[in-house]
């Protein structure tokens, strides 16, 4: 009783005397009740982010307790709130800022690149311990890929499934792939159940066996399954029916199996200030993630938009089941919203296809060398694509939609009517319904977005490889006006966060800032002069904006008291005018801090 009125009246006393008194008196309450910070940064340039414009607060110095922002201000205020065993850390004119949030990055499709014998092992050892037989198939030729097949079915037991993976390079052959049937593959393996899985998963090749027991299943109605012209069953799938067979029939890997390699993918991530990382996700992939938290491995946060709605003829009633659980997770792994099946597929200039397959209402008037899809590719054309009522769907179970790529001005007028449509059965003003990449973005694109409360997660790593293709294929005033309209998109009033979408040295946020700030692509050329955003406001993008799309805008994105500390240290100031614009590339990350604890680097306590 004592100590309680001893406490009321040293608050009193603080509110009279200011706060010196206070942290003089600090000493004599037990840590439980009061105690100092945990470290302090002074001497510096602090980048609150605490306003939604720019400008926001800059101030000198940061004090963290117990994983949180306890204060920002001027160097003398902050400093009597360090005791004997606060961590001080002189900037010494360096700067600190909010921890980077990436809203579109793919870490679990890099962690597999940059490894892939790795990852290979990880598949391998997850099918045979469900009793199913990887192997490599040689797509060279007909002959060479019947012969894989065929030797994979004299060394499997009868009856025992074999799996593979179909992706193009330049020892593959697409006209292989895209002709193989069930027909040439009964003949070298009639016994043993095949899986083909081609590219990312929506499409696959089975033989009859595999073809009969997804049938058993699924029944023959699914759309997706792929007839010759006499009327018969290919044993090609795609759409629905193939995304199905890969999330419900073919048994994911082990979480243990993947979490070495998803490990290793995010600790890179944390040398450029990222903290934390939204992607959209498959169930393999959320209980890999969730494993990490767990066993408390996981290097950052991450938010992530759930798969269930890609290509999924039964969502309304997994949704039903599912419950209203948007938000729901831990301080490191949590879900925003659900993603839907992509609109279209690459811009011009990327690999797969030529970028030919972009959704577009705008006719090409040069044809790039490989381009597979002349007249463009609409996947949401494609019959049995469930994803125009998706969105209603979703919004009519309490979530929002996220996650989800689109490039072309058409397949992005596709997804906002789709959201359209959701609005007029319930509203989705406030929910945050976003979409992602932005190459072509019309006027008639940001005013409908505008209406809608559509946010939008936007990758300059894009404006900065492709914008020069976009020229070649839909003409200069194109690619000027509509390739990322940044400052149009703000001015307009929709909120736009930022994405790396890239696992090389374009996932850096400072080479992102840079690209944002000048509009120069990869051939020095500026793109959309108008377009172009302050620093200040980039920065807002990249971790106060970015804190709304994944929805913690309550403990991220801002240095304010209360909020978690996640804080990037840089070697500079972005925000120092002596720094020119071509040269903000080069601000190198000195420490990540993720709650209050050192992640990358070192605070050099002094």
């Amino acid at each position: 009783m004592k100590e309680a009125k001893l406490a009321v009246a040293l608050c009193a006393l603080a509110l009279v005397l200011g706060p010196a008194v206070w942290v003089a008196r600090a000493q004599d309450f037990a840590p439980e009740v009061l105690h100092y910070a945990d470290m302090v940064f002074y001497n510096g340039h602090v980048l609150t982010m605490d306003r939604d414009q720019a400008p926001f607060t800059v101030t000198e110095a940061l004090a963290v307790r117990d994983g949180r922002i306890l204060a920002v201000g001027e160097d003398e205020r902050i400093l009597r709130m360090a005791g004997p065993d606060t961590a001080r850390m002189n900037l010494d004119g360096r700067a600190v800022m909010p921890g980077i949030i990436d809203t579109h990055s793919h870490p679990q499709d890099y962690a597999r690149y940059r490894d892939i014998r790795a990852y290979q092992t990880a598949l391998v050892r997850g099918l045979r311990s469900n009793g199913i037989r990887y192997i490599t198939a040689n797509w060279e030729t007909m002959e060479t890929v019947l012969a894989s097949f065929k030797k994979g079915a004299e060394v499997a037991s009868d009856g025992q499934w074999i799996y593979t993976a179909y992706f193009s390079s330049v020892d593959a052959s697409p006209e292989v792939a895209r002709t193989l049937s069930r027909f040439e593959l009964d003949t070298v393996a009639p016994n043993n159940p095949i899986w083909i899985k081609k590219g990312q998963g929506s499409t696959g090749i089975t033989n009859t066996r595999m073809l009969e027991i997804i049938q058993g299943i699924y029944g023959q109605e699914n759309p997706g399954y792929l007839k010759n012209e006499e009327g018969a069953l290919t044993g090609q799938l795609r759409g629905p029916i193939a995304e199905t067979v890969m999330k419900e029939v073919i048994p994911p890997i082990p979480p243990e199996l993947l979490a070495p390699l998803y490990k290793k993918e995010l600790e890179d991530w944390l040398a450029y200030g990222v903290t934390t990382i939204s992607s959209k996700l498959t169930g393999e992939h959320i209980t890999a993630f969730s494993y990490m938290d767990r066993e408390g491995i996981l290097p950052l946060r991450v938010a992530y938009s759930h798969e269930i709605g890609v290509l999924n003829n039964d969502l309304e009633r997994n949704l039903r089941r599912w419950g209203g659980i948007q938000g729901h997770g831990t301080d490191r792994v949590w879900l925003i919203g659900i993603s839907i099946n992509n609109t279209d597929d690459d811009p011009p200039g990327a690999a797969t296809g030529m970028g030919g397959g972009i959704c577009t209402t705008v006719p090409k008037i040069h044809m790039l060398p490989g381009d597979a899809y002349p007249e463009g590719n609409c996947n949401w054309d494609m019959p049995g694509d469930p994803s125009q009522e998706a969105p209603s769907i979703v919004n009519r179970y309490g979530y929002r939609v996220s996650g989800v790529h689109a490039y072309g001005d058409k397949g992005v007028l596709q997804g906002l009517a789709a959201f359209a449509e959701a609005n007029r059965e319930k509203s989705i003003l406030g929910k945050r319904f976003a979409l992602d990449h932005g190459p072509m973005i019309s006027p008639e694109i940001i005013r409908q977005a505008a209406e809608l409360g559509v946010m939008w997660s936007l990758q300059p790593s894009i404006l900065y490889r492709y914008s020069g293709m976009l020229s070649q294929v839909f003409g200069e005033e194109i690619a000027q006006r509509w390739a990322m309209p940044t400052k149009s998109l703000i001015e307009a009033g929709v909120k736009v966060a930022y994405g790396a979408d890239r696992r090389d040295f374009q996932k850096n946020p400072m080479f992102n800032l840079e690209v944002f700030v000048t509009r120069k692509n990869k051939d020095g050329r500026v793109y959309g002069e108008r377009e172009k955003i302050d620093r200040a406001t980039t920065l807002l993008m990249m971790t106060r904006w970015g804190s709304e799309y994944v929805l913690r805008e309550k403990e991220l994105g801002s240095l304010e008291p209360g909020k978690i500390a996640d804080l990037a240290v840089l070697d500079k100031n972005p925000l120092d005018p002596s720094i020119p614009d071509e040269d903000l590339s080069e601000i190198k990350v000195v420490a990540t801090i993720i709650g209050g604890e050192v992640v990358y680097g070192s605070l050099d306590p002094q």
